[in-house]
């Protein structure tokens, strides 16, 4: 993890709890169960050092600033990543189209998926939008999650792959590459984060379907993207997940 990215990541969460006023006992909650959870997942495997170190800092301050749903939602959306990227890794492996190091997700993920859903919680803590700040926390956490389910199940189980720019056919794994399965995966991921948004109190049911085509429409804008920029070098991985979710979060909030 590069100095940049330790300073944002430490920036971000000083910004936080020295202007959301949250009491040393929620600080400290918070510290807690996300260096427990970064253990956790590192000892699993899900995450590197890098990632458990990125992850406990994001986990805190959102869990700091927008309170424990919002954290819980994390949690969720963490969850369904890594099985996700579990799901057949032993095809994936063979193809070569696997996650880095074994599937473990470092700092550079867990900011390009989360990095949004962080400012936004900053904002719910500080600014008088806290209801539009969860919704773009939930649609963004949704689109991060959705996309990461569409893509491993597509590596896993997808038969068809299409590159979305032409609709031509391609491996399963290519930069671009949509398939029927992971679509329809994504789809239903996006649905069941939204709906736990609900259950948590952090949306009205009556967003759930913004929340949906938000995130259908960043994993689009990503597969267009992936498709022509991504070759050349022009955006890579993490940078196309941060696109995702801002435009899932973007087109939900307008939605709304």
């Amino acid at each position: 993890m590069g100095p940049c990215r330790i300073r944002a990541l430490g920036v971000a969460s000083l910004v936080t709890w020295a202007s959301v006023g949250t009491s040393g006992d929620t600080m400290l909650l918070a510290l807690g169960a996300n260096v427990l959870v970064a253990w956790l997942g590192y000892q699993a495997r899900t995450v590197s050092l890098s990632g458990a170190i990125g992850g406990a800092v994001i986990g805190s301050t959102i869990f700091a600033a927008a309170g424990a749903g919002a954290w819980g939602l994390l949690m969720l959306t963490f969850i369904a990543a890594s099985l996700a990227s579990r799901l057949g890794l032993e095809r994936k492996t063979m193809l070569g189209i696997a996650e880095e190091r074994g599937g473990r997700r470092g700092a550079g993920n867990a900011v390009a998926n989360c990095g949004v859903a962080t400012i936004a919680a900053i904002a719910a803590a500080t600014s008088p939008h806290a209801p539009a700040a969860l919704l773009v926390l939930v649609a963004a956490l949704a689109a991060g999650g959705s996309d990461t389910v569409a893509s491993e199940v597509g590596k896993a189980w997808g038969r068809s792959t299409f590159l979305v720019t032409t609709l031509g056919r391609v491996k399963p794994g290519t930069p671009g590459g949509m398939s029927v399965e992971g679509t329809a995966a994504g789809i239903v991921a996006a649905f069941a984060l939204a709906a736990a948004g609900v259950g948590l109190g952090l949306i009205p049911g009556s967003a759930v379907a913004a929340v949906v085509i938000g995130a259908t429409a960043g994993a689009l804008v990503e597969s267009v993207l992936g498709a022509t920029l991504e070759g050349p070098g022009i955006l890579n991985n993490d940078m196309l997940n941060f696109i995702n979710t801002a435009v899932a979060a973007g087109v939900a909030l307008a939605i709304a």
